[in-house]
């Protein structure tokens, strides 16, 4: 996907050095007849400057290094020295430990989008289109937006549509924060009074990544199912793992939808269901 068919969610934070970035494209230059290594250091490039640059990027495979890379590199050492075991063998240790390194950053992207960009849920380009097709224009509520990646992308495709970001930005006193601001304007207020403040006037309810250390999400829950059961409540992040409380995860009744471009690229599985 070209740049220009990506969604702008504002002008990123234009660092001029990211430290991951650099570190995964030293491995270019030892890389650079291995197509299939170097697809895999350009899909994790493209999606790191995207986002630096203020675009949400393309949504991504799993990433890691595969059996076919390994074979890859295997034939190019074999190739390259048939008969010469002297100057094969090191190469391919060398070539195997950069494989394990290469493998191990393109596992960690989500941490590195945390690092520098506070991005905890993927955000891709392919999947806010497909939610904003979901949403039809109908006024929108998201709850614990968080810097409001997933506001910013509904209102850059439809700029006439209401979309409401609220989060009670108790991010802020993290440590190691480095994203101060949200990307798009978020309304600082708790879950549950957004709900009190906006639930009659919205007709769809998002919450993207709610946090595992509270139960805020299940008396959302609770509220929506006593107050605002007319409205579609759409719930993103990994059931019974990385987010929202197991009480949520126990009492909810899900659908999943919305996941053919919302696939998970590494060890989180992180889907889109819609809650009843």
């Amino acid at each position: 996907m070209n740049q220009e068919e990506l969604i702008r969610f504002g002008t990123g934070r234009q660092l001029a050095e990211i430290e991951y970035l650099s570190e995964l494209l030293s491995y270019q230059s030892l890389f650079k007849e291995i197509h299939s290594v170097l697809a895999l250091i350009d899909q994790v490039q493209q999606t790191v400057q995207a986002i630096n640059s203020g675009y949400l990027p393309d949504q991504l495979p799993q990433l890691s290094v595969t059996d076919v890379m390994i074979s890859d590199v295997q034939q190019y050492v074999l190739n390259k020295f048939p008969n010469r075991p002297e100057k094969g063998n090191p190469l391919w240790i060398q070539m195997a430990e950069s494989l394990e390194k290469i493998d191990f950053l393109v596992r960690h992207l989500r941490d590195a989008l945390i690092e520098y960009f506070s991005m905890y849920g993927f955000v891709s380009t392919p999947f806010v289109r497909d939610l904003s097709y979901y949403t039809a224009e109908y006024p929108v509520l998201e709850l614990m937006a968080g810097h409001g990646y997933l506001s910013a992308g509904l209102r850059a495709c439809q700029p006439k549509q209401t979309i409401i970001a609220t989060d009670n930005k108790s991010w802020r006193h993290q440590p190691g924060i480095t994203l101060h601001q949200p990307v798009t304007k978020v309304k600082k207020m708790s879950a549950l009074s957004a709900l009190a403040t906006y639930g009659d006037s919205v007709a769809v309810i998002l919450m993207s990544w709610a946090p595992d250390t509270s139960a805020d999400d299940w008396y959302v829950l609770q509220a929506i199912r006593k107050q605002y059961r007319n409205k579609k409540f759409l719930v993103i992040g990994e059931k019974n793992g990385a987010t929202n409380s197991k009480d949520f995860w126990e009492d909810a009744k899900l659908r999943p939808l919305l996941n053919t471009h919302h696939q998970s690229f590494d060890f989180i599985n992180e889907q889109v269901f819609e809650v009843e």
